[in-house]
């Protein structure tokens, strides 16, 4: 690994890069609302999945199983201290871990493939902002872990095309990533066949089966549980009347994306690259980058791209690692475009972390933390939300998950609500699941507003709130007797309001 100037290894430049970067997000966020928070509600949905697992039941609510977590391991990392203000730190524990590794080792690869010491250092210090490993670590979520994940496995594989080998990163990287997020078994796969092109089959059918076997035991656990083989989470956003399912709709709605232009240029790059006449006759790097482009182009077609710039996090990694490759092969007009594109990159990523994803953290602090607030207050009443996450976390109360990230009938009622007038649909579901009372986007439901429900009050938070929902939840009485309690918590509360959040009761 090359040594940059002073002595300070292009690892350690990259790991303090990406420290700086999440060092700056994490005391912007702590300066907008005086206090730390995640700037995505999902991250509670983690969390109060792995309570329910510390309590015995694979689900938000005591003894009532669910799948609202889109990753088979994450919330198995986040099971210790349970409740617990402690717990509620373990997201950010594994981020800022993640994110070091990650960057680190893009350092040590940047080493390996760029000779000369200042275009290295460059790299090292931009990449990790290109790549905006520190404004998706500061999400809370599994997809920096993914990434790492990713990444340990590419380099398996690096050592596999160049030695033979089928060696302990390859093997962790096939297994991890899948567990990690499901997009990983695409990329597993493609490396299995390729395992198996070189002649080594019996060591491509054990990949295959180590990425495979963790998907298929935890759909078999999950139809044990009376749930669908695959998580409501993953479904719900899967499927949507608005979101066509056919590859052509994917490929277009994905390339009209909020964050597809980085994404696409690196594609663009990374497609230049394969067919640069620097790399005739490196068999090896080609295939590498071969294995990179497929995976890269089947997220176009069948992933997701924005949505915090998360989903499409792995692929943006991959790429900058094979372009960091194709940067130590390649002459002077593509060096200086993977310079350019990795400048924009990053001024990019910057851009949107400051304009929208810090400021979704205030967003949360001012609404979800407070709708958890007032469902504190009526421990014994079970509630109906649209937004499960921090309203589920750490609370009594039961929970009745209204959009289907948890429950498969409430996903199903409302996607048919989407493909033709149900008037009042969440009423029944509400009400079969025993909600007392809601907090919910009345907006996001239209006329599906149950008909007997009672429009109490209306948390009103104006922007900026970045990425969130709504700027209004509103707060209905189902159960006409809840009526007096709810009034009696919102006035209660209303004055306790923290600045930029009102408390309003409807009369």
């Amino acid at each position: 690994m090359m040594p940059a100037r002073g002595g300070i290894s292009l690892a350690a430049l990259s790991a303090l890069s990406a420290a700086l970067g999440f060092a700056i997000w994490f005391a912007l966020t702590w300066a907008r609302i005086g206090t730390f928070e995640y700037p995505l509600d999902d991250v509670y949905i983690h969390l109060s999945m792995a309570e329910g697992i510390t309590g015995g039941t694979y689900g938000i609510n005591p003894g009532e199983p669910a799948s609202a977590a889109s990753s088979i391991l994450y919330p198995l990392l986040l099971t210790p201290f349970p409740g617990t203000a402690l717990q509620r730190l373990l997201p950010l524990a594994w981020n800022v871990g993640a994110l070091l590794a990650l960057s680190g080792i893009m350092g040590t690869w940047i080493g390996r493939w760029v000779a000369d010491r200042r275009l290295g250092v460059f790299l090292a210090l931009v990449l990790p902002f290109a790549a905006n490993i520190a404004g998706v670590a500061s999400l809370g979520m599994e997809h920096t872990l993914h990434a790492l994940a990713t990444v340990v496995m590419l380099l398996g594989f690096w050592r596999f095309l160049i030695k033979g080998e089928v060696g302990a990163s390859l093997i962790a990287g096939v297994l991890l990533a899948p567990m990690l997020r499901f997009e990983g078994i695409g990329l597993a796969l493609v490396v299995c066949a390729v395992v198996a092109l070189r002649g080594s089959v019996r060591a491509a059918a054990m990949l295959a089966g180590l990425a495979l076997a963790p998907a298929a035991l935890f759909a078999l656990f999950l139809t044990s549980q009376g749930l669908d083989p695959l998580p409501s989470s993953v479904l719900a956003k899967l499927s949507t009347a608005s979101d066509g399912s056919d590859l052509l709709s994917r490929l277009l709605r994905n390339l009209f994306s909020v964050g597809a232009g980085p994404l696409l240029a690196g594609w663009a790059l990374l497609t230049a690259g394969l067919f640069h006449r620097a790399l005739k006759g490196d068999h090896d790097l080609r295939l590498f980058l071969l294995v990179a482009w497929l995976a890269a182009t089947a997220h176009f077609l069948a992933g997701r791209i924005g949505w915090a710039a998360r989903y499409e996090h792995y692929v943006v990694v991959m790429i900058a690692l094979a372009l960091v490759a194709v940067f130590g092969k390649a002459g002077r007009i593509l060096r200086g475009l993977v310079i350019s594109g990795a400048l924009v990159a990053a001024a990019y990523y910057g851009l949107m972390n400051w304009q929208f994803y810090n400021w979704t953290a205030r967003g949360v602090y001012l609404q979800h933390v407070q709708m958890a607030r007032i469902a504190a207050e009526m421990p014994d009443a079970p509630v109906a939300v649209n937004d499960i996450g921090r309203v589920a976390w750490a609370q009594e109360a039961r929970i009745v998950d209204l959009w289907g990230l948890a429950y498969a009938d409430a996903r199903r009622a409302r996607q048919e609500a989407e493909y033709g007038p149900v008037p009042g649909w969440a009423g029944p579901l509400a009400e079969a699941r025993g909600a007392r009372y809601a907090m919910v986007y009345a907006d996001w439901f239209k006329d599906g507003i149950g008909a007997d429900w009672r429009l109490i009050a209306e948390l009103e938070t104006p922007a900026p709130i970045g990425i969130l929902g709504s700027e209004k939840v509103s707060i209905f009485a189902i159960d006409p007797t809840m009526e007096d309690d709810l009034r009696a918590v919102i006035e209660r509360l209303a004055p306790s309001m923290p600045e930029g959040t009102t408390l309003i009761e409807v009369n």
